[in-house]
């Protein structure tokens, strides 16, 4: 009953370190059809870019090799055409397969970044089990691919079906001109029209499949980023784990202290002016606080100074529009047990998130730069 409610309470947002995690095993978000739709574009921009040159150079071989077979002998003209032959391949492969290879690696580049794992070539029984593949096939995710093939059949063959439609009425009107047409080469002339209007419409034919594609694509990324996020949801327990596990990370510990230790030092000042909050008792005790969702989720002292030092530190956020908060216990609970570049302690997360939370709402202009909280601690709500 727990582990359902613990589920059912995965609402917040999932933190970096959840995201970092789990791109490490290769779980991220991606469209498989933004990449088919950038393919498919990519096909007809060199379908319209290329024929010309293709035409052109099958023409080429074409001359050559009636040349070649008409004026030299059999095994001299067999080498040449057969090298003419593959040298003309070659070029129209290159021109074609090159760009939609590149394009291709850039899709899958642009979506998900540079990414080498290994995790999910892993055997695992898992991945086996038929009662997880069949949850995956009748869930939201597989209802939601079954509706976007249909949808992308549907439309496909209505095109197809206008398009040969369209041909077809066209093809029968020019034949029936050509056929009544006093000209000696009305048929050559009927012919290349037909010709003509083939590739017009398998142009315009390309273009609206493209379009399907696109729409589809786009509409299946912003499922696939809502639908791994919400994935990756977490509820204030796990957070809150989580932030533990790290406080307990020796390494981890080490290596933000060193650094809040290092800018601390560095300039006391510049430390008060970049931090998120400062928390005072008031007057003899300055804290400025660390905290930014991105790149430093959890609160830490980025600063702290005692009598003149505390006073500058005040000085310095009034300037730089640092939100001060005061509340004595809680300002000498922190000085007391925390140290510059430490995580604040367990016990002190919820004091330490009402401050944050009013310094947010100050920095939004929804309350006060400088607000009162004195008195024992405030409690925010429970995490867990």
């Amino acid at each position: 009953m727990a582990q359902g409610n613990d589920s059912a309470d995965k609402n917040e947002l999932p933190t970096p370190k959840k995201l970092r995690d789990a791109r490490k095993k290769g779980d991220v978000a991606k469209s498989k059809d933004l990449g088919t739709g950038l393919l498919t574009l990519a096909w007809m921009i060199l379908f319209l870019a290329v024929s010309g040159y293709a035409a052109s150079q099958l023409a080429t071989l074409a001359s050559e090799t009636i040349s070649g077979a008409t004026s030299l002998p059999f095994d001299t003209a067999a080498t040449t055409i057969g090298w003419s032959a593959a040298t003309t391949l070659l070029r129209i492969t290159l021109a074609t397969l090159v760009p939609v290879a590149v394009l291709a690696t850039l899709t899958e580049f642009l979506q998900v970044g540079p990414m080498v794992t290994v995790e999910k070539m892993k055997f695992g029984l898992e991945k086996m089990n038929p009662v997880e593949g069949l949850k995956r096939m009748f869930g939201k995710d597989g209802l939601f691919e079954l509706v976007k093939t249909l949808i992308k059949a549907g439309l496909i063959c209505a095109i197809i079906y206008l398009t040969f439609r369209s041909a077809l009425e066209g093809a029968g009107q020019l034949v029936r001109l050509a056929g009544s047409s006093p000209i000696d080469n009305s048929g050559q002339v009927a012919a290349m029209a037909v010709l003509s209007q083939t590739y017009s419409l398998t142009v315009q034919m390309l273009a609206m499949v493209v379009a399907v594609f696109l729409f589809v694509a786009v509409a299946d990324r912003i499922y696939a980023k809502h639908s791994f996020i919400k994935k990756m949801k977490m509820s204030r327990r796990d957070i809150k784990q989580e932030h533990k596990e790290d406080e307990g990370d020796p390494q981890v510990k080490s290596m933000r202290r060193e650094m809040h230790q290092e800018w601390a030092n560095q300039n006391t000042m510049g430390a008060t002016r970049g931090s998120a909050a400062l928390l005072v008792n008031p007057t003899h005790i300055a804290i400025a606080l660390d905290y930014d969702q991105e790149t430093c989720p959890v609160p830490v002292i980025a600063a702290k100074g005692m009598g003149d030092v505390a006073a500058a530190m005040r000085e310095e956020a009034e300037r730089a529009g640092v939100p001060i908060i005061r509340n004595i216990q809680t300002a000498r609970t922190l000085w007391a047990r925390g140290e510059i570049g430490e995580i604040v302690p367990e016990d002190l997360f919820d004091a330490i998130a009402a401050v944050i939370l009013w310094a947010a709402k100050a920095r939004s202009g929804e309350a006060p730069m400088w607000h009162d909280m004195d008195g024992p601690a405030l409690r925010a709500p429970a995490l867990n």
